[in-house]
C-alpha cells in the first residue's frame, strides 16, 4: 500500500498497528500511515484479488 500524502509503501498491517489506538477498535475501516498519519480506506477485497490475479499473469507471462 502506498500513501496518498507522503508516498510510503508500507503493509496494510502496518497501517493497522499503527490505527490501534482508536476508539472504534475493531470497526474501523481506515488504514494510517506508520510515517505522516494520514489515514485512507482499506484496500477492497475484490480489488486485492484482481491485483493477485494481474500480477501473477504479468510474472507469467514474463517468464515465457
Amino acid at each position: 500500500m502506498r500513501c496518498s500524502f507522503c508516498a510510503l509503501e508500507f503493509t496494510e498491517e502496518d497501517g493497522h498497528k499503527t490505527c490501534g489506538k482508536c476508539a472504534l477498535v475493531g470497526g474501523c475501516r481506515m488504514v494510517k500511515c506508520p510515517r505522516c498519519g494520514y489515514e485512507m480506506p482499506q484496500t477492497p477485497s475484490l480489488v486485492k484479488w484482481l491485483q493477485q490475479r494481474v500480477l501473477r499473469k504479468a510474472g507469467a507471462g514474463a517468464a515465457r
